[in-house]
């Protein structure tokens, strides 16, 4: 989720609340504790650093507590002896816990992906339930604030929308999630993986992905399709196909190579495609499998958005993953060794540039307790 929406839902935690310290800095500081797990792009120097740190250790359940201590400490205009209507060290503290849960919430229904459960699991969860820029959800907040901060039953309501909207649209996935599978399944067609996602303008637009064994006439082995919905899950445009990346490369490549490991445990169904001529090293290797990686995930079905995207992204895909494999055996990536390799995030423009791969080694306890591998 973006830091605006953060940010205002924290503001609204604070009006919402039914008494609250008379101090100006209330609901800035509420406002800065549901914003501030996204301290991690501090840190996110380079992409390898984005996928290993962002929505890492900083959104992680057994980091709350500590976390919440640390910005109690610092919010001690809320607990402070003499202000009138204080509140207590602890209230602020649980208060803090619960504007870091809420920020973890908000990342949890988009289809980013969280780290939950770090430091014992990097496992990512997300519940697909809202476009990573949601108007529909943070212009009531807005206005809530804007027009209704003095009266709490508008600030209540508020509240109430940062769950009911989200919990909407995830009982609208699980739906259409069911209507796609039966549709496809009474076609004869014989898919895996069918995932529902949010697209702009969610509940009114959706895509749906899977993965389909490709017509037996194509060398292509598996494929990613993906088809927009509209709001009653049903195809508003023809699919689109893609090759899958082989499952068996995944797995090679994830063992020669840090980049690669940390990328395809972002990814959700990732495609490959040839990289252009223009893209690949100054000094290309002959004889190399010169690809790319991507997630149609951050994709869309909509042509404004798509052409947003495309203005903003250099390209409709934010997350690419540029590979040269050798040999070149004309068909598919085999054997899967990966000589050089790149990490280009166009959204936050980190750029890693060619480099040749670094295997992945066994990582200290400090490194693991923040979530580096």
């Amino acid at each position: 989720m973006d830091p605006v929406t953060h940010a205002v839902s924290g503001a609204v935690a604070m009006l919402a609340m039914p008494n609250r310290p008379a101090t100006r800095w209330a609901v800035p500081l509420a406002a800065l504790a549901a914003a501030s797990p996204d301290i991690d792009v501090i840190f996110a120097v380079d992409p390898l650093r984005v996928l290993q740190l962002h929505r890492g250790i900083t959104h992680s359940l057994a980091a709350m507590p500590a976390l919440g201590l640390l910005l109690t400490l610092c919010f001690c205009p809320l607990w402070r002896a003499g202000m009138p209507g204080r509140w207590s060290f602890c209230r602020v503290w649980a208060f803090a816990c619960a504007m870091l849960g809420l920020h973890i919430w908000l990342d949890v229904v988009t289809t980013y992906g969280t780290m939950l459960f770090l430091p014992f699991s990097h496992e990512r969860v997300r519940l697909n339930a809202l476009f990573i820029v949601d108007l529909l959800f943070v212009v009531p907040l807005i206005l809530a604030i804007w027009r209704g901060r003095t009266r709490r039953v508008c600030m209540v309501a508020a509240a109430l929308w940062l769950f009911a909207y989200p919990a909407m649209n995830i009982a609208l996935n699980a739906r259409h999630a069911a209507v796609t599978e039966a549709r496809l399944l009474s076609a004869g067609r014989a898919v895996s993986h069918v995932t529902i996602l949010p697209d702009a303008f969610a509940p009114f637009f959706w895509r749906a992905i899977f993965l389909e064994q490709a017509p037996e006439a194509s060398s292509r082995g598996k494929e990613v399709c993906e088809q927009s919905l509209d709001m009653f899950g049903q195809p508003r445009s023809p699919e689109i196909r893609h090759p899958a990346f082989p499952d068996a490369a995944i797995d090679a490549l994830s063992r020669q190579s840090v980049f690669c490991r940390e990328f395809f445990a972002f990814t959700l169904l990732p495609v490959v495609s040839p990289l252009p001529p223009a893209q690949r090293p100054q000094n290309a290797l002959p004889g190399m499998n010169y690809s790319v990686v991507y997630d149609v995930r951050f994709g869309t079905g909509l042509k404004v958005v798509r052409s947003l995207l495309q203005m903003r992204h250099d390209g409709e895909h934010p997350f690419r993953l540029m590979l040269a494999i050798t040999p070149d055996s004309g068909e598919a990536i085999a054997p899967y060794a990966v000589r050089l390799e790149r990490l280009y995030f166009s959204g936050s423009n980190k750029d890693s540039g060619w480099q040749i791969p670094t295997v992945p080694q066994t990582s200290s306890v400090w490194r693991r307790l923040v979530g580096l591998r």
